[in-house]
């Protein structure tokens, strides 16, 4: 995952060796032209005497008079001398401020080791790691959501991992435990994203996108209901922001669920004046809106996806526990339905108890604390049944479930089952 970044760093420091090591070379490579110099000269001396041989003997002989020898020693002899001070003159001086190979060669490996001890200390090496995990998690949660499959929670898993590790160097990284809530809570491990929250308000306290996303967290598990701590934080995140959608939907699920129905109609629309009206969040707040309207008897809510008898969204399930759960009878078991590409949050549960099953049950828009979050506000949805050691929502170790999705709501079989014989592993 890191090879691009490392080949990187040690063709730079290939490059950096050369600079370092050029001199050298060209240090040894004059050590060789000198040495050429010199049989060079060598040879020159030698020919030299052949020439002055042959004159001589040619002077002898007759054939050159004794004027004509003079000349043209004379003339070898300028030549010769003329070759030497040539080469003297381009001789490489010897001993110039070049330091000796070894020096060099270590200074250049401790440089090189100094700049990738540095660079791992002080360095992004851990958030291109991050940040490639990340991408191999989109990447991998699109293909599967393609191919109408759940994403796979190890890559969320490999993403916190290396946040935790992030944030255990680094507390106050506000990026850091930003990222590792919110993949936390999509792990459904809302108590942890609550702390993670709760910390990120303490260093931003000003920020409305923490206030409204620390009492949705809340909200989802606490099974879809607003406390007074919800209620204060939304109210606080308003305040500092009124166009913050996401505390304007809390807002008008409160108060719809108090039955100030104008009231949550003014929250939701003030949060589709500002959002995408093609997002389904925008269509949950206008069907919210709808039945807020025709609460108060001023219209008939939108047709539903798939509607029952009473004009609403309901899936009967057959809920049974597998052969190999071992059970008390006391344990609590959440059976729920949630959007199939979205949000975590439930948009209708039921709880039951262990010695309850086998049960056929009815999730229907009754169920949900929301009615801008309910199964009329998506087309497909993730059943879940999970049986929960602790009685807390958020899977955990040693708990067990069933799972089953994608469902069309507006293709739904009369009776789905649910048998629950899936162990929660670490």
């Amino acid at each position: 995952m890191m090879a691009p970044l490392w080949w990187g760093m040690a063709l730079l420091a290939a490059l950096a060796l050369a600079f370092f090591l050029w001199p050298l070379r060209r240090r040894e490579a004059g050590s060789r032209v000198e040495r050429l110099r010199r049989h060079s000269l060598e040879t020159n001396i030698t020919l030299f005497r052949e020439h002055l041989a042959e004159l001589e003997a040619s002077r002898d002989a007759g054939r050159l008079s004794q004027e004509a020898f003079e000349q043209l020693k004379l003339e070898q002899e300028r030549a010769l001398l003329e070759e030497e001070r040539q080469l003297a003159s381009s001789r490489p001086l010897k001993g110039r401020a070049l330091p000796g190979g070894r020096v060099l060669v270590v200074v250049a490996l401790l440089g090189t080791l100094g700049s990738v001890l540095l660079y791992h200390e002080r360095g992004a090496s851990e958030d291109v790691e991050l940040l490639a995990l990340q991408t191999q998690k989109a990447l991998g949660d699109n293909n599967d959501l393609r191919n109408d499959r759940r994403p796979d929670p190890a890559r969320t898993w490999a993403v916190v991992e290396q946040l935790q590790q992030r944030v255990k160097e680094n507390p106050e990284s506000v990026q850091h435990l930003f990222l590792l809530a919110n993949y936390t809570r999509e792990l459904g491990h809302y108590d942890q994203a609550v702390d993670l929250y709760e910390r990120i308000l303490s260093l931003q306290p000003d920020s409305a996108r923490i206030h409204a996303d620390l009492a949705e967290t809340l909200f989802i598990r606490d099974d879809n209901r607003i406390g007074e701590r919800g209620r204060a934080l939304v109210a606080e995140a308003l305040q500092l922001n009124p166009e913050e959608t996401t505390a304007l939907g809390l807002a008008g699920i409160d108060a719809f669920s108090h039955q100030r129905y104008q009231e949550a109609i003014d929250y939701w629309e003030r949060a589709i004046a500002v959002m995408d009206p093609t997002s389904g969040n925008a269509m949950a707040f206008r069907r919210g809106v709808s039945r807020a309207r025709a609460a108060l008897g001023e219209g008939a809510p939108e047709a539903d996806t798939a509607p029952t008898a009473d004009g609403g969204v309901a899936l009967t399930l057959d809920v049974s526990l597998g052969d190999d759960v071992e059970v008390k009878g006391d344990e609590t078991v959440f059976v729920y339905a949630r959007a199939w590409n979205g949000s975590a949050m439930p948009l209708a549960i039921q709880r039951l108890q262990a010695s309850q099953l086998p049960l056929s049950i009815t999730l229907d828009e009754t169920m949900a604390m929301s009615p801008a979050a309910s199964l009329a506000s998506v087309e497909t949805v993730e059943l879940v049944a999970r049986l929960s050691r602790s009685g807390d929502v958020a899977a955990r170790p040693g708990d067990w479930q069933a799972t089953l999705g994608p469902v069309e709501l507006a293709d739904a079989p009369e009776k789905l089952t649910l048998v629950i014989d899936e162990p929660i592993a670490d």
